[in-house]
């Protein structure tokens, strides 16, 4: 879980980042130079992914205290290194004097953290002049693959997806978003992501686009997974 109350916040983390490798590597020891040059034309061609979560969620609304304030520290501990999940407008800025409607929230690893709505709303203003997405005021996440920028300030949103909690709570496309995250952590941290990526990687970006979704898809029950794959609806939709 990591505080966000602007969207550098977003970039800085990634662009820290960018030397993980999420994919397979081609490594093998005492191979003849031959061999080693085909591997290294082999991983030139695997492309650098990172799995980015970013929740909106308002603190003041039930939805949110009922299903994902509580569950913020867990949510921190359990990511790790396998998918990044930023919380905007959440952070430990107690003595900032940038945001005068702070409150005070949860503990994240034992350190108070605020929340702000307008910090929340500079996020939300910078996410939306960044892609084709449009804040619904409600409990929101998005699903990034991003991958490598050269350019030291950005960050290359290559795929996304929107979530809309709440509606996907009325559907019962899960029991609590506490379950959805930890499968969410799951399949970041498992070969089917890689093989995934691996794959939209030589079909191209339509594919890459589909697969982002279609990965999601699978965490969810069939009847629900089958209805929002055939359905580009409000609770889950590519943008």
């Amino acid at each position: 879980m990591i505080e966000t109350i602007q969207y550098l916040d977003i970039v800085e983390t990634i662009k820290a980042d960018e030397k993980r490798v999420t994919g397979r590597v081609y490594c093998f020891d005492s191979v003849d130079s031959a061999t080693r040059n085909l591997m290294a034309e082999m991983n030139a061609k695997l492309k650098r992914h990172t799995l980015v979560g970013v929740l909106f969620c308002n603190p003041n609304t039930q939805f949110c205290k009922d299903e994902i304030l509580n569950s913020l520290n867990y949510f921190h501990k359990r990511s790790k290194h396998f998918i990044h999940i930023f919380c905007c407008g959440f952070g430990a800025y107690e003595k900032s004097t940038e945001f005068n409607d702070i409150q005070q929230v949860i503990d994240i690893d034992g350190t108070p953290w605020f929340y702000s709505d307008t910090a929340l709303v500079n996020v939300v203003e910078s996410v939306e002049a960044k892609i084709s997405w449009t804040y619904s005021g409600e409990n929101e996440l998005l699903i990034l693959d991003v991958t490598p920028c050269d350019d030291a300030s950005e960050v290359t949103i290559s795929n996304a997806i929107v979530c809309n909690l709440e509606q996907m709570k009325t559907d019962k496309a899960f029991t609590s978003v506490r379950s959805l995250i930890e499968n969410l952590i799951r399949y970041a941290a498992s070969d089917e992501c890689a093989d995934t990526w691996e794959f939209s990687d030589k079909q191209g970006l339509n594919a890459a686009k589909d697969s982002l979704k279609d990965g999601f898809l699978g965490l969810l029950p069939k009847p629900v997974s089958a209805l929002y794959k055939n359905l580009e609806g409000y609770a889950v939709r590519k943008i």
